[in-house]
This record gives structure tokens, sequence and C-alpha cells, in this order.
């Protein structure tokens, strides 16, 4: 057997190319030509014709930022080192090498071209015929917040600290006007404001053990006190902070809100444990797995997200087909998204809570008699309970501008199970809030057509999910706020959308390799 002799520290006659080390079908050349697409005028012109020294260019910066969100990276250090070491970066960069503070603040100025990218990622898909939209399929995901969830703050503790901050400006003035321009280490260090707020916090946490649970500050309030202690600065950002964790409780019915990402919301995870994070949501091909819409939201429920995904993929994209199909799960069953489907003649597959819990059987079992076992006969208006008994239409009323209608029992006082499904004496009554969308979508939902269009659903959304989570392991946002938690996720979608296509081109050169040959 030959041994290769070892090379390192061969010198090259003629210098090498980097594009000699990145194979020919790497995913690197077709970010290069999607960045090339996008429009840098407006924010290149910034940096023009200016003092200091030159800027790097913003479309460099973007594509290895995105090539490093294809490749799992988010840090902006480890961006900046990958720029130094590897090739393919390298390449993407032409061999400039910003630093890691070049990257964060790319992110946050050019948020606007990076969702441009995003969005050009979803035409390219479509251009190519990758995406159909035969099927459109909507959910969301919970994603951690950067932020503790010990470290909190309420509407009291906020007053409670102001007031405290309050006390120590005071002194200060009042030593203004007793000593005047006298210099500081001059006045008794006991009644400089410093000393004045620190015997102040000194005593608030003397009352704090003692205090019952409601009126505790906690130990992220002492903190903030701490900080405003050292110095105006200090005050200031104690103060920019609790406004801004103030705002933040108007907009929301929380107590509390995390003082290191005040933007966040309290949401339970999958694994039922609540934790400050955002909703991210997102609209996908069933034929591609392509994201064609996507928004972080703070509201925990999908309630409000359908309309914007929907309006999102037109303004992408265009208008949708006549054929295109809308699934979601039930928690986008509302009033209001029912009549913008039908509004807008769009063919949507919703589930009502009544047919969720049907799909579930072992809630079957558990609660034999639960309304989501008492069948609706649409032909003869009645309900039938477990034991095949009727309840008529009785009457029609209206509670808070939406119509009920309820249906009695006669037969429940002879009834055996009267007890387990009603209580003794009792008869039993069903109500019914739906109108006529809510039932022609529960008659939808139960065709068999209804259900497999329904079924494509979780297969859809999962696969995009499964991706971000999974192989690009981002469980967590790394930054902090709506705004720039929003260019994250674009990121992301931007990244999952190119590792589509590219893989979607690589298969069909195969094919078509295979088929001349």
């Amino acid at each position: 057997m030959a041994l290769r002799e070892d090379r390192i520290g061969q010198t090259w006659l003629v210098p090498r190319r980097v594009t000699d080390f990145i194979p020919e079908n790497h995913i690197c050349y077709f970010i290069a030509n999607l960045v090339e697409e996008l429009d840098f005028k407006n924010i290149d012109q910034k940096y023009r014709y200016t003092r200091g020294k030159a800027a790097y260019s913003r479309r460099m910066l973007l594509r290895i930022v995105i090539m490093a969100s294809v490749d799992g990276v988010f840090s902006s250090r480890r961006v900046a080192r990958l720029a130094e070491e590897n090739v393919v970066y390298m390449y993407l960069s032409g061999m400039d090498k910003p630093d890691f503070r070049t990257i964060c603040r790319f992110k946050i100025e050019c948020k606007n071209e990076i969702e441009e990218a995003f969005k050009m990622t979803v035409n390219v898909a479509k251009n190519i015929g990758l995406v159909q939209l035969n099927h459109i399929a909507i959910d969301g995901t919970k994603i951690k917040a950067n932020a503790s969830s010990s470290n909190l703050i309420n509407q009291k503790e906020i007053q409670t600290i102001r007031e405290i901050i309050k006390k120590g400006i005071e002194t200060d003035k009042e030593e203004d006007k007793i000593y005047g321009d006298v210099r500081g280490d001059e006045v008794p260090s006991e009644l400089t404001s410093r000393e004045k707020v620190r015997e102040i916090i000194q005593n608030v946490r003397k009352e704090n053990a003692y205090s019952n649970n409601e009126n505790k500050l906690r130990s992220s309030s002492f903190k903030l006190l701490e900080e405003a202690i050292d110095s105006l600065e200090g005050k200031n950002y104690v103060f920019e902070k609790l406004d801004k964790c103030e705002r933040e409780l108007k907009k929301t019915p929380q107590q509390t809100v995390s003082i290191t990402d005040p933007e966040s919301r309290w949401m339970k995870n999958k694994k039922g444990r609540m934790e400050f994070s955002y909703n991210m949501q997102i609209a996908v091909d069933h034929n591609s797995g392509i994201i064609l819409a996507s928004t972080i939201t703070q509201d925990p429920t999908d309630h409000y997200q359908l309309i914007p995904q929907i309006e999102q993929i037109i303004e992408t994209i265009g208008p949708l087909p006549s054929f295109t199909k809308i699934s979601a799960d039930n928690g986008y069953y509302t009033k209001n998204n029912l009549q913008y489907l039908a509004k807008n003649k769009l063919d949507g597959y919703i589930p009502n809570r009544k047919q969720v819990y049907e799909s579930k059987k072992h809630f079957k079992k558990n609660k034999p008699f639960s309304k989501y076992n008492f069948r609706y006969n649409h032909n003869k208006d009645v309900y039938i309970c477990p034991n095949n008994k009727q309840l008529k239409y009785k009457k029609t009323y209206s509670y808070k501008e939406v119509l009920m209608r309820q249906y009695y029992c006669s037969d429940c006082l002879k009834c055996s199970d009267q007890e387990k499904c009603v209580g003794k004496d009792r008869v039993r009554i069903i109500t019914d809030y739906g109108d006529v969308l809510s039932k022609n979508m529960a008659l939808k939902m139960e065709t068999t057509n209804g259900k497999l269009e329904f079924a494509k659903r979780k297969e859809t959304v999962e696969w995009p999910f499964g991706n971000i989570k999974q192989n690009l392991k981002y469980t967590e946002f790394i930054t902090r706020g709506l705004s720039q938690t929003t260019t994250e996720k674009n990121l992301i979608n931007a990244a999952h959308n190119i590792k589509r296509i590219h893989n979607e081109i690589q298969t069909q050169t195969i094919t078509n390799n295979i088929l001349n040959t």
C-alpha cells in the first residue's frame, strides 16, 4: 500500500482561488446569487461620501449571516470567527473580516433587507414551480425568549423603586440648597444621597423580610436599586427600564414582565411549563414545505393570527388561486376568522372544539356524557345524547351580541344515567352558539374530504418546525425585543427555504443527469 506524503507547510507556485476549495454544488453559490438580486442602494447611500473608515458592504454582511443561519450558527461572535477560518465564509465575505459588533449592528440596522431576503426565497420557490399553493397550513409554536423567569417586576414594585430613587434625588436638592457650590467631599458622608439611598434600601430589606408575599420586593428589584445608586447614568438607565416595563404591563393582562426582555410574555410550552416566550406563526405550502409567511407575536393564543398570515402571503406572492385550501387547528377557530374566509372566498378547514374532542378517543371514555359526545342532527335540528335520546330546540336568546340556541331533553327524569349526566332531578340543556358559518364549517369538517384535507396540516407544519428546532437547533431566541426577534425569525425562515430550494434543484439536476445517460 502506498503512503501519501504529509504536505503541511508546502508552498504553491501559483496562488489558488478560495473557490477551488469549495464544491461546485455548494449552497453558498445559491446564497450569493440570491443576495445579488436584492436592492441595497438606499442603505449604501447612507455610507457613501462620509468621513471615517470605510464601512463594510451590507450585501457582503447579509451573505455571511444567511450562510451562518443555514449552518445553524446565530451567534455574531461565531459568525465573525467563521469569516476568518472557514473558506466558504471567506468566499462570501470577499476575504473581509468584520468583527462581531459590526455583524450585530448590521442585523439591527438592516432588518428590512433581511425581511426582503426571506420574501425573495418565497418568490424564487414559486417561480421555479416548487410552490404550488394547493394547500396552505398555518400553525404556531412557542420559542423561549432570552429572558430569565426569575428576573421579574410588577406595577407595585415599579412604584416602590421610583419612590426610593426619588428620595435620593430630593436629598441631592436639599444638599444643594444648604451647601451650594461646596465640593462634594466636604459634605458629611451621612448626608450624601448615595448613603441615604443605601440606608433606605437596608430599611426596605428589613421590612421585606417580615412582610407578606404580596408586598415583598424581589431580588431583581433590589438589583435595580443598587444600579441606581452608583451614578446619574445609573439612575437614568433604571428609569428607562422601569418606563419600558410599565408600558409593557399596560399592554398585557399578565401581572408581571421580565426586566431583561419586557416585551416577552408568559406562555406554556409543550412540556406544560410556563416561561417567557414569543409565539412564532408560520404558513407553509404543503407540497414543498416552503414557509410562505411568518410573524412573531406576544399573544399566547392563535385566535388573531390567521388573517395576518394570509395577508402576508398575498402581499408577498399576490392573490391566492381559487383552488387553494387553508387549514389550521382549533386555536384559530373564531367568528372573525370564519367571516374573513367566507368574505374572501377562501376554502378553509378549521375544526371546532367538539370535533377536536371527538378525535381524542380517551376523552370519550373518561367523560361519556360530556357535551362533545352529544351528536347534532342537522336535518331534524336536534341533539342526540349518548343514550340516543333527543334534545329538541326550545328557544333562542342573545348574549354579548351572539345568538344562543338552547336544546332541552324531556326524558332525563326517567333516564338511569341521570345523575352521571346532569345530576339528580335535573334535565340536560345543550346551548349552541354556532351561526351559519360555524355550522357550514362543522359540516365540511365532518366529510371524508374535509378530514383528509385537515390531516395534511400536521405533516405540513411539523416539517419546518422540526427542521428549525431539531436540525438548526434553534429553540431559544438570542436577541431581545419584538423587533430583533422578528429579524432572527426572518433569518431562520430564509435559511429553511434556501435549503429546501437548493435540495430541490440538486435533486432535479441528478434526475436529469440520470435520464440523459
